[in-house]
């Protein structure tokens, strides 16, 4: 599993290159622009081609998800807390997943059923956010628990840190820093970073 997240702010064509890796193997685009309005979010999907919607969770605005039938709608730890059973029903009702971020394994353990899928974070120091780093070694290994949704490791994924992240016993892997530092090699830092996540996955 490998889910892409998107470059925090504006970024030209992005709608191209989130078919593009989608096309080359990404699970999931994860449409996250701190600070931008329904409207900008709105904007962003009529650019992009409607194939990939049910491939796209959308950071908060269910109103969205609805509409462009978007794969499921992702929440930060804080907005995760304050859902309602009554909002978690209606959501369930359309089918969509839902996503949380989680920063400790301590929260991880406590995790509501609810929850399709996890980002722990940060596994290794941040590649888009310097002085972000991770509290966890490379002894570290997920232990879920009770909980039956995905995992997937988050913060400083790249072509380094891609095997150590499937030796911890992740169920996944969520790219960001490494996909957008540079956006011309987008796609060739993803197909190298897929083959190690794949090939180690097929050694295990």
């Amino acid at each position: 599993m490998i889910q892409i997240i998107t470059h925090p702010t504006w970024l030209p064509e992005e709608t191209l290159y989130w078919q593009q890796l989608l096309d080359e193997g990404a699970d999931s685009i994860l449409l996250r622009k701190p600070g931008w309005s329904a409207a900008d979010y709105e904007q962003l999907l009529l650019e992009a081609d409607a194939t990939c919607y049910r491939q796209v969770m959308i950071a908060g605005h269910p109103a969205l998800c609805e509409k462009y039938g978007l794969q499921g709608i992702h929440f930060s730890e804080n907005a995760g807390i304050l859902l309602t059973a009554a909002d978690i029903a209606t959501y369930r009702q359309q089918g969509w997943l839902l996503s949380t971020s989680v920063h400790t394994t301590d929260t991880l353990q406590t995790a509501a059923a609810h929850w399709d899928q996890l980002l722990l974070a940060p596994i290794f120091d941040s590649i888009s956010k310097p002085g972000h780093n991770s509290l966890f070694n490379e002894d570290f290994r997920l232990s879920k628990g009770a909980y039956q949704g995905r995992v997937l490791a988050l913060g400083g994924i790249d072509h380094h840190t891609a095997i150590k992240a499937r030796n911890m016993q992740f169920d996944g892997i969520a790219l960001l820093g490494a996909i957008w530092q540079q956006p011309a090699t987008a796609i060739s830092r993803f197909r190298h970073i897929r083959e190690i996540w794949n090939n180690t996955a097929r050694l295990s």
